[in-house]
This record gives C-alpha cells, structure tokens and sequence, in this order.
C-alpha cells in the first residue's frame, strides 16, 4: 500500500513524522506538494486541483496535516529567514513578508482550501497540529488505522511519551538524530517553539487583522 503525507510547511509533519519513525515507518513518504519554499529561483506555485486528482489517483493513503493559519505564518518566516536563509536571504519585515505576493499568507489559504477540497474526493484523512498538540496518542492511533499499521493503543501511548515537543527539540540540539530533517541547519533549528497562539508574540494587531480579513475573503476559518 502506497502511503503518502502531504502539508503546507511548518504545519507540524515533523512531529508526526518522529512519531512513525519511533514506530518503526520511515519508508512513509512525507511532501510538500510543490510548496517546498527552498528553491531561490521562486518556481511558480501550483493549485491545480484537477492534475493533483490525476497525480494521486495511485496513492492508496493521504494524510494531509494542517496547523492554524496564523501559526503557521509565523513559523514559515522564521524558517525563510533562518534555516533557508541561503535561499532567498529575505530580509523584509514579518509584516511585509505576510502580505508577500510568493511567501504571504494569502498562498498558505490557496493551499488549506485546496487540500481540504482535494480530501473528499481522495482517501485522505485530515490530521490537525492542535490535535496532536491536545492528544498524540489518539491522533497516531487514527494515522495508524488510516495507513492500516496495527499499532496497538498501549503503543502508541508509550510512543507518544517519547515524541513530546520537548524530547525532540533535545534530540535535534544534541544532533543525535541521523536524518536532516530533524536537524538544525545554518544554526537554526527545526523545532522552534511549537505553541499553539504564539503568533501573538510576533504579530501586531493589524498583522492579525490582516490575516483575519485576508481568511474571511477567501472563505476559510
């Protein structure tokens, strides 16, 4: 069975990604469905639902992980101005850098409504960063009967008792983990802050109304 999870970056994969791996599944592919953010050329960004129907008609299994909007914002600037930094060495504002006609807000809303379109009509399950956040337990013993893995609810329990924000932030800080994708890089780390509402901390009034009003415009909550 071909499995396959699919998010808008900064949505929180990694931590489900970690859980799988403490599970024994690394061969589960994990993407970004074109929104990557680490090509300095800007290729164009893609929301044809019709050739992404065609292009995972063979993917026996989607899991599509979304985070809360102005969350996820936040996060994917401190990536760009971090960690990608020697890709596009973007040195705008988190002000302007919302309202950015490539990195903006108004693209990361394109992607949620597409991906929450694209899941009826593909055997997608839809995972949220503030569930795995308020139980991870439940929400790996859902990814488990999606992907049909048998993993048994004392497993995941004890799975999750490992796979807590904290252990992996200490896990990529020690560089113990193998693979770069839960490593720091150019001195930046992978695993940032992780709360849920911390967007307050970086955003001003009117960023927040600005992503507000651009979310009421498009039709999302």
């Amino acid at each position: 069975m071909r499995k396959l999870v699919i998010s808008f970056p900064k949505s929180g994969r990694t931590w489900l990604r970690y859980g799988l791996h403490l599970a024994g599944y690394d061969s589960i592919s994990f993407e970004h469905d074109g929104f990557e953010y680490n090509d300095g050329a800007k290729p164009p960004l893609n929301f044809d639902c019709a050739k992404r129907l065609a292009h995972y008609s063979g993917v026996d299994r989607i899991i599509y992980v979304e985070r809360g909007t102005h969350d996820t914002i936040v996060s994917l600037f401190h990536q760009i101005t971090g960690r990608f930094k020697d890709f596009f060495a973007y040195e705008g504002t988190i002000s302007e850098f919302l309202r950015d006609p490539y990195f903006g807000v108004e693209n990361l809303i394109r992607f949620q409504l597409m991906w929450r379109e694209l899941a009826s009509d593909l055997p997608v399950l839809t995972i949220r960063y503030e569930d795995m956040s308020k139980d991870y337990a439940a929400v790996l013993q859902k990814t488990s009967a999606h992907f049909e893995l048998g993993l048994s609810k004392e497993t995941c329990a004890q799975i999750a008792s490992l796979a807590t924000f904290e252990a992996m932030k200490q896990v990529e800080q020690e560089y113990s983990f193998k693979q770069p994708w839960l490593q720091p890089r150019l001195g930046a780390p992978k695993v940032r802050l992780g709360r849920i509402g911390g967007y307050r901390e970086s955003l001003s009034s009117d960023d927040i109304a600005f992503i507000d009003e651009t979310m009421h415009r498009l039709g999302i909550n």
